[in-house]
């Protein structure tokens, strides 16, 4: 009897320790510029991202939606705050990654087609721009 109440408390802590980490993360930011994710143009607005999982992001605000799957990446240290990550050519950008306070991965969307034509026409590498979040 002892046995098997041992295995069940095991069971139990385990199952408890899979659903915390499948709990979705949801960071806000105001972006204060039109930016395309995932092949979609966004405006400027206030955003909640939403990572489930693993690598899908869930991108919201009252005037777009979009789904993105990202690719979780290590870093060399955790990040010291929570912001959204943009490239720069001119005046268009692009979400490039999400980086959570005290996480030592990040979120990288992969480049796409808009975002590669933009290199290609520019003789300069774009800009990093960050935007702090709230997480």
């Amino acid at each position: 009897m002892k046995k098997a109440a041992t295995i069940l408390i095991l069971t139990l802590m385990a199952l408890s320790t899979l659903a915390s980490a499948q709990t979705p993360k949801t960071v806000r930011a105001e972006v204060p510029f039109e930016f395309i994710a995932s092949g979609k143009t966004m405006p400027a607005a206030f955003y909640t991202i939403t990572v489930r999982g693993n690598s899908l992001l869930s991108i919201r605000s009252g005037k777009g939606f979009v789904l993105a799957v990202s690719n979780p990446t290590a870093l060399s240290q955790p990040a010291v705050a929570t912001v959204l990550v943009f490239h720069r050519y001119g005046a268009q950008y692009f979400l490039s990654g999400i980086r959570c306070v005290g996480e030592d991965r990040g979120y990288e969307l992969p480049v796409g087609k808009a975002e590669m034509e933009m290199r290609s026409k520019n003789t300069t590498e774009g800009e990093r721009a960050l935007i702090a979040a709230a997480k």
